[in-house]
């Protein structure tokens, strides 16, 4: 019975040492770590790294973004002019954007960071209709390509120069036509005058700078010549008076016309040329050449 309580005993106490030695309770030296201390231990061992995120990244380049997107690159590539610039200079984020969240304006580059005016506002004034960028330059990767039906109500706005012609001397440009039936094509297309209009001096060939050599586009009605012009331009229109002139040679038909008149349709009198011919007894009103001369184009023998 006394040998059975010493067993006892003595299991019991080797049970306690390995309870201590296994919970760390121990103080003497090469007594294992604290629990607290072992998960440390864990936490700080460094978890394995995948081999495809070892490497330091790079921005894209134009190319590589090319490669998804090509039809964009093929628009910026021939019609993008000043935004042939590398892509990640205007979209600093890609590839975030989120259906759920409908964040598309928020992540998408702004006009505004790089299109700004000298004193720091709007690129083309304040005008509402002009802050709207998109509005008329739809496409940002060919900004100059506008389409003509979006933008007409507002040509003016930057056109301000030949918005005001056009309304201030009406004529068939304003009337039958609008800005899109001629400048069709595209923003900045300048159409030729034979597009629609035929010459009106057989002599003459129809060119676009002749042409508006008399007649400014945009106030055709407000015809402008210098004095070198011919004769056989005038008489397009006029055809009557010149006829005139060469039916019946005189003086006046070697004389341009535009020496007569300097301006359209002015009609210079006599005297200026020609002075007062005759006495003053004569008392002849020279207002009234032509009761004895005839007309300046036919001319009374």
């Amino acid at each position: 019975m006394m040998i059975s309580k010493k067993v006892a005993a003595a299991v019991g106490i080797i049970g306690i040492i390995g309870l201590i030695t296994v919970y760390g309770c121990a103080t003497q030296p090469g007594a294992g770590p604290a629990p607290e201390k072992q998960v440390e231990k864990a936490a700080a061992k460094p978890e394995k790294v995948s081999p495809l995120y070892k490497k330091k990244i790079k921005p894209l380049t134009t190319a590589e973004c090319g490669r998804c997107h090509f039809s964009v690159y093929q628009a910026i590539k021939t019609k993008g002019g000043k935004h042939q610039i590398e892509c990640v200079r205007c979209h600093t984020e890609y590839h975030v954007y989120n259906p759920r969240k409908r964040n598309y304006n928020k992540i998408m580059p702004k006009c505004a960071s790089c299109h700004l005016s000298a004193s720091g506002g709007p690129f083309h004034g304040k005008n509402k209709r002009l802050t709207r960028c998109l509005k008329c330059h739809a496409d940002p990767h060919k900004p100059l390509q506008m389409p003509m039906s979006d933008i007409e109500a507002s040509c003016g706005l930057c056109h301000s120069k030949e918005g005001k012609e056009i309304k201030k001397y009406p004529s068939k440009h304003k009337t039958d036509v609008s800005c899109t039936d001629c400048h069709a094509e595209k923003h900045g297309y300048i159409p030729e005058c034979n597009a629609c209009h035929e010459s009106h001096s057989p002599d003459v060939e129809l060119a676009t700078k002749d042409c508006m050599a008399c007649h400014p586009v945009h106030k055709p009605t407000r015809i402008s010549y210098t004095e070198d012009a011919i004769s056989t331009i005038c008489a397009g229109c006029h055809g009557k008076a010149y006829e005139l002139l060469q039916k019946k040679e005189t003086k006046h038909t070697s004389i341009k016309c535009s020496e007569c008149h300097p301006a359209h349709k002015e009609i210079p009198p006599c005297s200026r040329c020609h002075g007062e011919p005759h006495p003053k007894g004569m008392m002849m009103d020279v207002t009234k050449c032509g009761d004895c001369h005839g007309i300046a184009h036919k001319l009374v023998s």
